[in-house]
């Protein structure tokens, strides 16, 4: 936006400069000629001013691309064997749709009293936590009698999501604790 506003002021300085020069000069009867020169000048200055805005902000956002770049190879080198970002991202979808965990352990997964654990804390009431013990819970579910609220957690939640499926929210489910801690 910036950039179309200096480069109209210096299109503006040009027309008003070739005008100037068909009438022979200015009203205080200044060359037409200089004023040509002055406005090219303008025009030179804005353009380099531009040219170097726009490195800095390439400059910016190369730098930027970079921290990003280092800290996706940071989250994936901490990320359990067999999980892929794709694979969390999944599982994020599975969890608040057809896997339906939000509707006991909310959207964030914070849980919701007497009928769902928060998954976000670092305390695992059926498993260790480790993305393993997590696939497995959801797999075979929890019993009523094993279950803190008394409310019992069918395999795969009572639905027919895939394995994969399975898979994904639990790689999902491991980095929302890992996140909020």
């Amino acid at each position: 936006m910036m950039e179309s506003s200096i480069r109209r002021s210096a299109i503006f300085a040009l027309v008003a400069a070739f005008g100037l020069s068909a009438c022979g000069g200015d009203a205080n009867g200044n060359n037409a000629e200089k004023a040509v020169a002055e406005a090219k000048e303008a025009v030179a200055e804005v353009g380099a001013t531009v040219d170097e805005a726009a490195d800095d902000v390439a400059e910016a956002m190369d730098e930027a691309g970079e921290a990003i770049a280092g800290a996706v190879e940071a989250i994936k080198q901490e990320l359990p064997e067999g999980v892929s970002i794709e694979m969390i991202e999944r599982g994020k979808v599975v969890y608040a749709g057809p896997g339906i965990c939000s509707s006991c352990h909310g959207p964030a997964g914070k849980g919701i009293p007497s009928l769902g654990a928060d998954l976000t804390d670092s305390e695992w009431l059926h498993s260790d936590g480790s993305y393993a013990g997590i696939t497995k819970t959801v797999m075979e579910g929890v019993t009523a009698q094993a279950s803190s609220s008394g409310v019992p957690m069918p395999a795969k939640a009572g639905t027919n999501i895939s394995d994969a499926d399975v898979k994904a929210v639990a790689a999902y489910v491991w980095t929302l604790s890992k996140v909020s801690n």
